[in-house]
């Protein structure tokens, strides 16, 4: 296709050859005034005719264009949309088994500070019966034998 300068270029040449042309004819006689500013008037409306076909093929050229485009960006963004589902469910997936773990780990550490409440619990106890017989001890050691 044609660039929209080198077609203006082309139709002022031809334009000038046919205004041109029909004053050659007038001034020869052989067409009357009326009939060539009819012909020109004619000539005028057919380039006009032409210059919006033209332009409609070059907009039509641009909308094609730019319909791809749009729907190379919807093809893109359908794909994007996959991936973040994907990613979105790959998080709940997650999110679930980070909470499970943080229920075990806080199951595992209620077990962990019971057994050591227990421990010392049990460690208070034998520390007294230690002290008891530590003093019974003594005791016998300041009686007589």
């Amino acid at each position: 296709m044609l660039s929209p300068r080198r077609t203006a270029a082309a139709a002022a040449i031809l334009g000038v050859l046919a205004v041109a042309a029909l004053a050659l004819l007038v001034l020869g006689g052989l067409v009357t005034v009326g009939a060539a500013a009819a012909t020109g008037a004619f000539l005028i409306a057919l380039s006009a005719l032409a210059l919006l076909v033209l332009v409609v093929r070059r907009l039509d050229g641009k909308a094609l264009r730019i319909d791809l485009r749009v729907k190379k960006h919807e093809g893109e963004l359908a794909k994007t949309l996959t991936a973040l589902r994907r990613i979105e469910t790959r998080l709940d997936k997650l999110t679930a088994a980070v909470e499970q773990s943080s229920g075990r780990r806080g199951e595992d550490l209620s077990a962990i500070l019971a057994s050591l409440g227990e421990d010392r619990v049990n460690a208070m106890v034998r520390a007294r019966e230690v002290e008891e017989l530590r003093a019974e001890v003594r005791a016998l050691a300041e009686g007589p034998v």
